[in-house]
């Protein structure tokens, strides 16, 4: 439960928390569907994933980024949204994933928003088009508000109301 308590609504917010660099065309409805979590820190993978599963969300957890792309190339339509952090260890980088997304007309379809606590440039970020920024720490609220954007929670299945 300690890795949950990281990410609860107490967390610290700062500004910088929703990137001004953020896609500024009118998104698309939220639709069913997943959401692909890439993250290579297992505790706040689980974390994450744990949080968003009790407010309705499906998951898929990929612990590097060839895992994820492999998950997003084998059923782009099935994800709703893809939630990536830009630090993956060995596997290739968050950035070298956006890339490679943005390349597939299916798969760029994803709506994506980045976690991370690294330092972009801002011309880097904008280069990867996307549809929100959170530095870590970051709020779960903040988060939650995010993929509700892009994404429908599934009636009944979490253990907190999406209301």
């Amino acid at each position: 439960m300690e890795q949950i308590a990281n990410f609860s609504s107490a967390s610290p917010i700062t500004r910088r928390d929703v990137s001004d660099e953020t896609q500024t065309t009118a998104s698309p409805p939220p639709k069913r569907g997943e959401i692909l979590l890439i993250e290579d820190r297992s505790e706040v993978r689980t974390g994450i994933a744990q949080l968003l599963e009790l407010h309705g969300f499906m998951v898929t957890e990929a612990a590097d980024a060839d895992h994820g792309m492999r998950e997003l190339a084998h059923n782009p339509t099935g994800f709703a949204l893809v939630v990536l952090d830009l630090l993956l260890g060995e596997s290739m980088s968050g950035i070298d994933f956006r890339l490679r997304q943005l390349i597939d007309p299916h798969l760029a379809a994803v709506p994506t928003i980045v976690i991370t606590a690294t330092d972009v440039a801002a011309e880097d970020r904008a280069s990867m088009h996307l549809e929100g920024w959170l530095e870590k720490p970051f709020r779960f609220d903040t988060l939650l508000e995010m993929v509700r954007r892009y994404v429908i929670a599934e009636k009944g299945s979490g253990l907190i109301s999406t209301e």
